[in-house]
């Protein structure tokens, strides 16, 4: 790591407006927080541009400038209340298209929690990539980048409207709480498939529901409506993972 930098006033109101979504896009920076997920975006392959931390990191970084910040420019520069020590100034996760034999699609998931979990599981599990009706929330926020561990930039993603969809060349499978198959029972089948997901309040949208080729179910006791999207999502991928 390159000796600290002192930071200036300028510097610090620069990373501070980052935490809005207009200057994310325009600059195609974000800051990220916390040790354990520079680390894993790391073992990714992707490397800050800067660090700052609070108190110095355990372990540096070959040929980064950092600075010491103190406990309240760091909370200038974080989205978060209450900031890790460490945080790093990281270009923004870009599409990337490539050929996948099973991937998710996911239909309006307006949650940052719910979209980074959804990248994180099926980057667990196998799942080759992610496909984003245009409605979904920003995949460079912090809170999707956090609370995916990084795999927003390991996953293959990219955005597709619900009318091209058919032009991906796979089989579409739905996930919805009245699917004629229990998820159980499904066996996958040799072609490329996508399965859809939902947004959490309203679920699959009607007229993209009427292009799958099968709808499944996940069968539950009780009388529980339904289940939030990221675990449907983390059940699926690990029915998935056993085939």
């Amino acid at each position: 790591m390159h000796p600290e930098q002192e930071i200036s006033k300028q510097k610090i109101s620069y990373l501070a407006k980052l935490k809005q979504k207009k200057y994310r896009q325009e600059q195609k920076l974000v800051v990220v927080e916390g040790q354990r997920l520079i680390d894993q975006l790391l073992v990714f392959g992707v490397r800050p541009a800067e660090l700052y931390y609070v108190k110095r990191p355990l372990t540096g970084i070959a040929g980064i400038t950092s600075y010491e910040l103190t406990p309240h420019q760091m909370q200038r520069i974080c989205e978060s209340e209450n900031p890790a020590d460490l945080a790093g100034l990281f270009h923004l996760p870009e599409e990337r298209r490539q050929k996948h034999k099973r991937a998710l699609y996911l239909d309006r998931i307006s949650d940052p929690g719910n979209l980074g979990t959804i990248f994180r599981t099926a980057a667990a599990f196998g799942i080759d990539g992610i496909l984003l009706s245009e409605d979904c929330c920003e995949i460079a926020s912090p809170k999707v980048i956090r609370a995916s561990l990084g795999a927003v930039y390991k996953l293959p993603f990219h955005y597709v409207s619900p009318e091209d969809l058919s032009a991906e060349q796979a089989r579409l499978i739905a996930l919805d709480m009245g699917g004629t198959i229990g998820l159980s029972r499904h066996v996958p089948s040799p072609e490329n498939e996508i399965y859809i997901l939902g947004s959490e309040a309203h679920g699959i949208d009607p007229e993209l529901l009427g292009k799958a080729d099968t709808t499944l179910r996940i069968d539950m006791a009780g009388e529980m409506e339904s289940l939030n999207v990221a675990m449907t999502a983390a059940i699926l991928c690990y029915q998935l993972s056993l085939s």
